[in-house]
């Protein structure tokens, strides 16, 4: 039986990667997790441009046709403007926008000769308000959703499903609840139900297609 394709979810972390390996591997998909320090195998620095074509070189010949991207590499960072150096705030932007860059210019040639398939770019609410201290991850956070709106407008088209999806809160992991959010009353985003939305987003109909989408807990 023939499978729906290859998966990548550029930028794998623990909660929501996992929580989109699970949901995608459920439904017939092959699943690659790439992250820097992750499975050997796609280890990658995606900032890298010609470490990010040779990893999707290694895809094409190790794994089915791609279907779709699900960029999720981030760098939250924290800090006052005045103390934030030049060298932070270009490290923040690469982090999220160059290695967004970097994925799309290599996926979409792929989802075109496919005959289409889906990006999804994982925001966060700094995507659209910023707030003190935040002046080098919401910067970049706000590039990598206009960054989204021009592939958009470029792409959709060709039969590419183009999505932004904006996190606004927290989503549950170990690591999120001992940092942000102590306690039990916290409204906290669940990892499956967030994987779940992109799922719907990978199969939406043409015709009615979302391209950007607001996500946050009740109560937020």
């Amino acid at each position: 039986m023939k499978t729906p394709g290859t998966l990548v979810i550029a930028g794998h972390a623990a909660g929501l990667g996992e929580a989109l390996r699970s949901r995608f591997e459920a439904g017939g998909y092959t699943v690659l997790s790439v992250s820097r320090r992750g499975d050997a195998r796609w280890a990658t620095d995606l900032s890298d441009p010609q470490a990010t074509a040779r990893l999707f070189e290694h895809i094409d010949s190790q794994a089915p046709p791609l279907a779709g991207v699900v960029h999720n590499a981030m760098q939250f960072h924290r800090q006052p403007f005045l103390q934030t150096s030049a060298q932070t705030l270009q490290e923040v932007w690469q982090s999220m926008v160059l290695t967004a860059f970097n994925v799309s210019q290599q996926a979409i040639p792929r989802l075109q000769a496919g005959g289409g398939g889906s990006l999804i770019f994982s925001g966060a609410s700094g995507s659209l308000r910023a707030g003190p201290q935040f002046s080098a991850f919401s910067s970049a956070k706000f590039a990598l959703r206009g960054l989204t709106q021009a592939l958009v407008r470029e792409h959709s088209q060709e039969g590419i499903h183009i999505a932004h999806v904006v996190i606004d809160g927290l989503i549950r992991s170990e690591r999120t609840e001992q940092r942000f959010a102590p306690g039990a009353g916290a409204a906290l985003i669940e990892p499956a139900d967030l994987a779940e939305q992109y799922w719907q987003l990978f199969h939406q109909p043409r015709s009615g297609w979302t391209h950007e989408l607001d996500v946050r807990p009740m109560g937020a």
